[in-house]
């Protein structure tokens, strides 16, 4: 039986020439974090120095793998960030453009309605003369006329005009539009909701070129229908 000497000292910790690698899946490549190791000469030099001095110097090489792993991750967020996805506003703007393919609008003639696809229906009689009150404003260039425009709700909501949009032409020259707050006429429909199943009428108005040759043509709506164009028989 081999018995131990008095004055033998206990075995040393084993030194290390190297930290141990990060977790699998952190990204070492590329960023001067694939391996962090201690200089030879620093490894050799430690197996002389006292138990506890290593014991110090391996937590501080630890510690700073930590810190190059995490600058490591950080960095490759910054260099390599994420590809979005297709976003919902892109789908959003697909809805909204096919939506306004479902509900095209169509050329009539004065007198005759259009019915969109989910049942409302646009009709506008035929131009008239009149005569603007003091406070109209747009009827300096050409002749006033004024033109019924007749909306049914046919549709399974309410529906509200105040975006109707209007422009019209006449003899092949853009006309005017006319705002006579005092006789009712304004640049678009009115702010008023039209219940399911009801209609409404109102009057639009332009200072035209040729009362006898008025083209016109009108969006219900900001969004979701096309333009009705409505042309003379």
């Amino acid at each position: 039986m081999t018995t131990e000497r008095p004055d033998a000292r206990s075995a040393r910790p084993p030194t290390f020439s190297a930290v141990p690698t990060p977790r699998s899946g952190v990204p070492t490549a590329g960023f001067g974090v694939s391996a962090i190791a201690t200089p030879p000469s620093t490894a050799t030099s430690l197996a002389d120095e006292p138990d506890g001095h290593s014991r110090a110097v391996l937590i501080v090489g630890a510690l700073l793998a930590v810190v190059a792993v995490v600058a490591a991750l950080v960095a490759f967020r910054i260099i390599v960030p994420s590809t979005p996805t297709s976003s919902a506003g892109e789908g959003t703007a697909d809805r909204t453009i096919t939506e306004i393919r479902e509900q095209p609008g169509t050329v009539v003639r004065y007198g005759d309605p259009h019915s969109y696809g989910d049942g409302l229906e646009v009709a506008v009689n035929a131009p008239q003369r009149y005569t603007p009150s003091d406070n109209a404003t747009g009827v300096d260039a050409g002749v006033p006329v004024k033109m019924q425009v007749v909306i049914t709700n046919r549709t399974d909501e309410a529906f509200r005009p105040n975006t109707l949009q209007v422009s019209a032409t006449s003899a092949g020259q853009p006309a005017t539009a006319v705002w006579d707050p005092d006789q009712g006429v304004a640049l678009t429909g009115p702010d008023v909701s039209i219940p399911a199943g009801a209609s409404i009428h109102f009057n639009i108005a332009f200072a035209v070129a040729e009362p006898g040759d008025v083209a016109l043509e009108l969006t219900p709506a900001l969004f979701g229908y096309g333009a009705v164009v409505v042309q003379p028989s």
